[in-house]
């Protein structure tokens, strides 16, 4: 399986990387993050050059990150600034990659491909993760599934009401009026619900009871990253007069067949409310990592392959946003592929 690497990929939130370096498998790649007394942090390959030994069990030492093994020493820019061995003598070879990495959106994010093409304009705006006026919770969680089966999960909420019962489901959302389009490379999917009676969580964050009109739209940006707005009002009145929350579901392949899964709510109401928040994270951590993650690492077993066409699946109108998030990655893999070959 290939992947795009040429796009910017969360790797990790901030506060993942504090006085000890972070190693992280992304697109099968091993990365080493580490933060230098300057504030600023770098991504390097994660296995040293000389034996291959893991980096990130090392330690940072003038701003420099020491091999575990035999004590070369990488600055940031991968040069290797010390070597205890021998006479000291440094071939080469002996130098680590560098990867373009930025701080945004309370995280950092990797380019994994040319580095002279790591545009930062390229990045979905989620500017709520920035914006003063909101207040966001946010986490990560690992699953041993392919990226593209996490990202059919957001894409296709018609599963809410069957495997979220009782959390997050209502019963309403399959009978949502669903609008898919695709504008360039962006897929959105649109979900309303006219006049209908939402979940106890949806009805907690928003603090609603009985019927209202209620919203899931969601868009995706390849590789995997998805926005998702989720919102209700009084029945017949505008969305403006309502309120919603801003989610991020950022899908980070780390292999074939596991994945790098950021998740973050932001609202702006409510805010600078501790229980609020603490309730909001437990709802949704809960919702991922004992409902959604069981069930999709069961589905990649079940599979026992990545290539979910090869299977031959019987498609639903529900799929249909899926599918061509899945067709546009495909052909924007492509199409880096050929443009490499032919350069």
């Amino acid at each position: 399986m290939s992947f795009l690497r040429n796009c910017w990929y969360m790797a990790a939130w901030k506060d993942e990387i504090q006085d000890k370096p972070l190693g992280r498998q992304i697109i099968g790649e091993h990365i080493v993050f580490f933060r230098r007394s300057t504030g600023d942090v770098v991504a390097l390959s994660g296995r040293c050059s000389h034996r291959f030994a893991p980096l990130h069990l090392g330690k940072i030492i003038d701003d420099a990150i020491e091999c575990p093994y035999h004590g070369l020493r990488y600055n940031g820019e991968g040069a290797c600034v010390l070597n205890p061995q021998g006479n000291g003598a440094t071939p080469r070879s002996v130098r680590q990659t560098v990867y373009p990495l930025i701080e945004r959106y309370g995280g950092y994010w990797i380019w994994m491909g040319d580095p002279d093409r790591a545009d930062p304009t390229l990045l979905p705006d989620y500017y709520f993760l920035e914006d003063p006026r909101f207040n966001y919770v946010s986490g990560y969680i690992h699953s041993a599934s392919n990226y593209e089966l996490m990202t059919d999960n957001i894409l296709d909420l018609g599963h809410v009401d069957f495997l979220h019962a009782g959390t997050l489901g209502c019963e309403a959302t399959v009978r949502a009026k669903t609008d898919v389009r695709q504008i360039g490379d962006r897929v959105e999917c649109d979900r309303w619900m006219a006049n209908e009676v939402q979940s106890p969580v949806i009805n907690y964050i928003f603090r609603r009871e009985g019927r209202v009109d209620a919203w899931l739209d969601v868009r995706w940006e390849p590789p995997g990253l998805m926005m998702l707005t989720v919102g209700v009002t009084d029945v017949g009145a505008s969305r403006e007069a309502g309120a919603a929350i801003e989610n991020v579901h950022l899908m980070t392949p780390e292999t074939e067949d596991s994945t790098h899964y950021f998740w973050a709510n932001a609202r702006d109401f409510q805010l600078n409310d501790e229980e609020f928040d603490r309730n909001l994270y437990e709802s949704a951590t809960a919702a991922f990592t004992l409902e959604d993650k069981p069930m999709i690492e069961a589905q990649q077993r079940m599979m026992g392959t990545n290539d979910l066409f090869s299977l031959k699946p019987a498609l639903l109108p529900g799929d249909a946003a899926g599918v061509m998030a899945r067709r546009t990655l495909a052909k924007l893999i492509k199409q880096e592929s050929e443009r490499d070959h032919a350069g």
